[in-house]
């Protein structure tokens, strides 16, 4: 029980105790809130005073940021412009190098074909402004005066087609038709060109050829009077000037146009065998033509009186009958009459002699006609071959330069060729048509000899001859005759 009462004491002592704490505890923390709450309203204060000047320099720091990030945004927007435009220069800059190029191939072209395009009289009045521009040009020049040549070149080309429109006229130089220089003047109007020699001897259309200087071809009247009349007007309106509708294609081929000596001249040595064996072969032709056409058929009533004489025992009678025919057939039938009194056998060995001796007569020369077929085409050749071999031989030394001169070297060697065949082709077809002439006179002979033989008689004494008997197995020589073709 006393631990009880001093338990209870001690809880009542500390109870008390507690009591006092708490109160002082309150107190200050009474104290403490209220002095919290001064500072509070204190630094309240102090911010409410300083806020209002940081809010402006707070506006102020953001208007000045807000101003530099717009010119930040400027300048890069103009660094970004710079760069592009420094791409887009050098873009421009590397087209204008590439643009200078091509009129640098293109200006070397275009001189080119002006020079080209230059009729051969004008050369004279424009060619020392051509070498200047060609001396810049291929000189060691600044691209700045290259160009400027080239802009002289247009002007010059530029005015020549103006002149050419309306026609112009200078003094200059030609060749006449015989190679002699002579002084003249020229008109250009267009495509066409003409020239009057001073004297007004000679006047013409003007052509370039391989001469230096224009050839003049002359006109005829009425052409040449109308010409002569224009460069005599003197700036008269009125006056014309022939017109060459073909550009001078027409006096071109005019020029070209070769007699037939020309044209054989111009095949070279070869040329001359071929038109000689041509010749000979043309002149045995027509010999043998009329030689052969002369050999007219016996008629079949003439051959059969013959043999009806013959029948009838009358020697005499078939003799004079068989003179009135002509040619080998009159011949023929003589000798087999002739011989009629020796026996069939005998007959048919005379006329097959006669047959015989005429087959050599009717083909005499015609293998000169037949040689001359066979060998114009191969010395047309030949003198082709050698035509070729000289003009490779000037395509080695001077080249291929001029591609006028070397055509009408290779159609000259042609021509051989040409002549060969010409001769060649009649020559066959004359010999085909004689031989076949002549193969049927011998083919007719045959006929006419086996007709005869077929129909001799075969009483021994019609003749006062005995036939000669024939020996068994031992056929006619006539059988032995090749059949016409």
């Amino acid at each position: 029980m006393k631990t009880f009462f001093l338990s209870i004491l001690n809880f009542s002592i500390a109870l008390s105790l507690s009591a006092d704490d708490y109160r002082n505890a309150e107190q200050e923390l009474l104290n403490n809130n209220t002095a919290a709450v001064a500072k509070l309203a204190e630094v309240r204060a102090k911010i409410q005073n300083e806020k209002i000047p940081l809010a402006t320099k707070l506006s102020g720091l953001e208007r000045s940021v807000e101003e530099k990030r717009r010119s930040l945004d400027r300048l890069q927007r103009l660094r970004d412009n710079k760069t592009v435009s420094l791409s887009s220069l050098k873009k421009e800059v590397d087209g204008r190098k590439t643009e200078a190029q091509f009129l640098s191939t293109l200006g070397s072209d275009y001189l080119a074909n002006f020079e080209a395009r230059l009729h051969v009289a004008e050369i004279d009045r424009n060619q020392k402004k051509l070498n200047e521009i060609k001396n810049i040009l291929d000189g060691d020049n600044t691209e700045k005066d290259k160009m400027i040549a080239r802009m002289d070149l247009l002007s010059l080309s530029m005015n020549r087609i103006e002149e050419l429109l309306g026609g112009t006229q200078f003094d200059g130089q030609a060749l006449d038709g015989n190679g002699k220089v002579r002084e003249g003047t020229f008109v250009l109007s267009g495509p066409l060109a003409y020239s009057n020699e001073k004297s007004g001897s000679l006047a013409g259309l003007t052509e370039s050829g391989r001469d230096l200087k224009p050839r003049i071809f002359e006109l005829q009247d009425p052409q040449a009077t109308t010409l002569r009349s224009f460069f005599n007007s003197k700036g008269d309106t009125s006056a014309t000037l022939p017109v060459d509708a073909t550009l001078g294609d027409a006096v071109k081929v005019a020029a070209a146009e070769d007699t037939a000596i020309e044209h054989i001249q111009k095949g070279g040595t070869w040329a001359y065998p071929i038109v000689f064996a041509a010749i000979i072969s043309l002149v045995i032709a027509l010999l043998k033509y009329f030689q052969l056409s002369g050999i007219s058929f016996p008629r079949v009533q003439g051959v059969a009186e013959i043999i009806r004489k013959m029948e009838d025992g009358d020697k005499d009678g078939a003799m004079k009958l068989a003179k009135n025919l002509k040619g080998p057939f009159k011949l023929m039938f003589s000798a087999g009459i002739s011989k009629c009194t020796e026996g069939k056998k005998m007959v048919d060995e005379s006329m097959y002699e006669e047959l015989l001796a005429t087959q050599p007569k009717l083909e005499s020369y015609l293998p000169i006609i037949q040689v001359t077929a066979a060998t114009a085409p191969l010395m047309g050749l030949l003198g082709t071959v050698t035509g070729m071999i000289k003009t490779f031989k000037q395509i080695t030394l001077f080249g291929t330069g001029d591609a006028k001169s070397l055509s009408e070297g290779i159609s000259e060697a042609l021509i051989t060729t040409e002549l060969g065949l010409v001769a060649a082709i009649p020559s066959l077809i004359l010999y085909a048509i004689l031989s076949r002439k002549t193969k049927a006179i011998l083919a007719e002979m045959e006929r006419l000899s086996s007709l005869f033989l077929n129909a001799f008689p075969k009483k021994k004494d019609l003749f006062h001859s005995e036939e000669s008997p024939k020996k068994e197995g031992n056929d006619s020589p006539l059988d032995s005759v090749p059949e016409p073709a």
